[in-house]
């Protein structure tokens, strides 16, 4: 009951073509400025910034330089590193839509032996970080083997040979692996009977027009990426093949702030997945409350659905979904270390505490305000007009029940986003709240 169809009956909708002057200047200025401050602040060459919000509309700035002479523009494109994993996740969950395969497949349906590989893991223990396998990034020599031949374009199946002894038993813990998302790829290819590259580009890029998103090392790039730093070095005199083939359906993928945050509104609206891939794609397991391609965390006590990425050379990038507002916030910076996750998550908590205070300020007349959110037993709704009734919804929806006071009893629902219509006096009044 996850999956965040905002009808028009119930909640106002993005749109692709919201426009920045919608935004509230105050903020976008306070956006910018914080950007700015933060880019010093963490000592970074560039910043890229996307947010959509369902009532702001769109926002984009940039602060820094690509290189020297060469300031950051917004339609340059940046590694995305392992936010590449969101997109395998999904491409096993619309093979999983399409009958080709089950998540709880193991991995000798699909694939020879490999050393080191326990034939009995399944897709789900890959895809949620269960596996206990060893990543190939940790192998001695990792980082020699892009250096001493950067133009080499290798196997996924050459990469799965080096990775170590395993960590521990399949399904036992959570230990965050790229081997898991290589070895999904490999499986993806199998199941479809397509390249990884043409899978991605006919399952997703295309029907959702994510023309400015590429797959490292097997895409022609036609648009100008930022210069990748690792510290003070600039590395896009080096080739990306080596770097990009290894990372391949685990991390290689670059794309723009702006289309990511494109990708994470088309996924959370529906557009992508049925509701029981979706699902399986929101439910959190583990230390580390892991989905599949997505952590769920507590940012200023926000829930938000996120993952980062960092990609040897220099990118690093933070994607975030807050449940409650529905904001996208696309993060990518061109330099490592660079702190796009500490830079998103302060971004977050500047945008949503200023929407909150400027919402009480102006007190709304015909927004409801619910407190608390998430909540877990107790909802209630606070608004300025006498309430008739509220009509509970679920994300389908679907009318649950009818309540007449204002609290309400919540505790009977299953976990995930709902939405009320609040009649009074009045008008209508609509709000959403996420049931943990």
């Amino acid at each position: 009951m996850k999956k965040i169809i905002i009808s028009l009956l119930l909640y106002l909708v993005f749109t692709g073509n919201t426009s920045a002057s919608n935004f509230d200047p105050i903020l976008a200025s306070r956006l910018q400025n914080a950007t700015d401050s933060l880019r010093l602040a963490n000592n970074v060459k560039g910043i890229s910034v996307c947010v959509l919000h369902p009532q702001q509309g769109r926002w984009q700035g940039v602060s820094g330089i690509s290189h020297q002479g060469t300031p950051m523009d917004s339609h340059m494109l940046f590694g995305i590193g392992s936010n590449t994993k969101l997109f395998t996740g999904v491409l096993l969950l619309k093979l999983v839509q399409s009958g080709l395969l089950q998540l709880d497949d193991s991995l000798h349906e699909w694939l020879p032996g490999y050393a080191n590989i326990n034939p009995n893991i399944t897709i789900r223990q890959l895809l949620n970080h269960r596996s206990g396998l060893a990543d190939i990034i940790n192998i001695p020599g990792y980082a020699d083997s892009i250096l001493l031949n950067p133009n080499r374009l290798f196997t996924p199946e050459e990469v799965i040979t080096w990775v170590g002894a395993p960590l521990f038993p399949a399904g036992n813990a959570y230990n965050y692996c790229n081997t898991n998302y290589i070895l999904a790829g490999m499986i993806a290819e199998i199941a479809s009977g397509q390249s990884y590259l043409q899978l991605l580009h006919d399952s997703i890029l295309a029907p959702l027009q994510l023309d400015s998103t590429f797959l490292g090392a097997y895409d022609s790039i036609p648009y100008p990426l930022a210069h990748p730093w690792q510290g003070n070095t600039n590395n896009f005199s080096v080739s990306r093949n080596a770097v990009n083939s290894i990372a391949w359906a685990a991390g290689a993928m670059v794309s723009t702030a702006n289309e990511m945050a494109q990708w994470y509104q088309a996924l959370m609206s529906g557009e992508v997945l049925q509701q029981n891939a979706f699902d399986e794609m929101t439910t959190f397991t583990g230390s580390a409350n892991y989905g599949i391609g997505l952590y769920q965390t507590l940012i200023n006590n926000h829930l938000v659905w996120q993952h980062g990425g960092s990609i040897w050379g220099g990118y690093n990038s933070s994607m975030m979904y807050d449940t409650a507002s529905g904001m996208i916030l696309a993060v990518m910076v061109n330099q490592n270390p660079g702190q796009a996750f500490a830079i998103a998550s302060h971004l977050l908590s500047l945008a949503t505490d200023y929407l909150v205070s400027s919402a009480n300020i102006t007190a709304q007349k015909n927004t409801a305000r619910l407190f608390p959110n998430p909540a877990s037993n107790m909802l209630t709704v606070y608004t300025h007009n006498k309430i008739h009734t509220i009509n509970l919804f679920n994300v389908r929806g679907e009318k649950l029940r009818e309540e007449r006071l204002p609290q309400i009893d919540v505790s009977s629902l299953s976990k995930g986003l709902y939405f009320l219509e609040i009649v009074t006096d009045k008008n209508p009044e609509k709000a959403t709240f996420i049931k943990q």
